[in-house]
């Protein structure tokens, strides 16, 4: 019986170098994988992931495992945060996320929120956003324009439509919500792409 990432976690806190060359070997192609196909870029994954396996190394306790004593979530999640913080550097604008948790109401956890992440064709599921979003109002479309693909906040995009920041985020909340209803069908876990779409609508700019 395979030893659990928890079981290995502990080991390698101990010292256990063979520990983590197990760990080390379970995880590397898809963390590369992961982290390579969304920077396009080796020397960057690879400058990422070598953090990543420094944090195990030094900073054990701060690895965290779930239900099934898999640290795999948390891993995903790490790199998740490493490519944002890749991304906004790059800005020349220096430019932040930040989409306000009001405009998303739908909870989803890091498991779920990853599975998702690996499993769809992230190119695919934009040709069905562009689908619903062509079918909106046209304040609709300038709204999730703005806040989606622009980046722009509550307080810019209100001002620019002349909208109040109250109309933007229950418009944004009303395209949010029908984009999950036309995607229902096709995707089981529809109901938890929205958070995900709107990172990934930033991240591939």
């Amino acid at each position: 019986m395979k030893p659990t990432d928890h079981t290995l976690l502990n080991k390698i806190k101990s010292g256990d170098r063979p520990a983590f060359m197990l760990l080390y070997e379970r995880y590397w192609d898809s963390l590369y994988g992961f982290v390579f196909g969304r920077t396009r870029n080796k020397e960057v994954a690879e400058e990422i992931l070598q953090n990543l396996w420094i944090k195990i190394l030094e900073d054990t306790n701060s690895i965290q495992t779930d239900e099934s004593e898999s640290a795999k979530g948390y891993l995903l999640r790490y790199l998740h945060y490493r490519i944002i913080d890749f991304y906004n550097s790059s800005k020349k604008n220096s430019a932040t996320i930040s989409i306000d948790a009001s405009d998303i109401p739908i909870e989803i956890t890091d498991t779920e929120y990853f599975e998702i992440l690996e499993e769809n064709d992230i190119s695919a599921l934009f040709k069905m956003i562009d689908e619903v979003v062509s079918q909106l109002s046209v304040t609709e479309r300038e709204v999730f324009d703005m806040r989606i693909r622009k980046n722009m906040s509550v307080e810019e995009t209100a001002k620019a439509l002349g909208l109040s920041s109250k109309t933007v985020s229950n418009k944004l909340s009303k395209t949010l919500g029908e984009i999950r209803e036309k995607l229902n069908p096709d995707y089981q876990s529809s109901k938890k792409l929205i958070s995900l779409l709107i990172l990934m609508e930033i991240l591939t700019k």
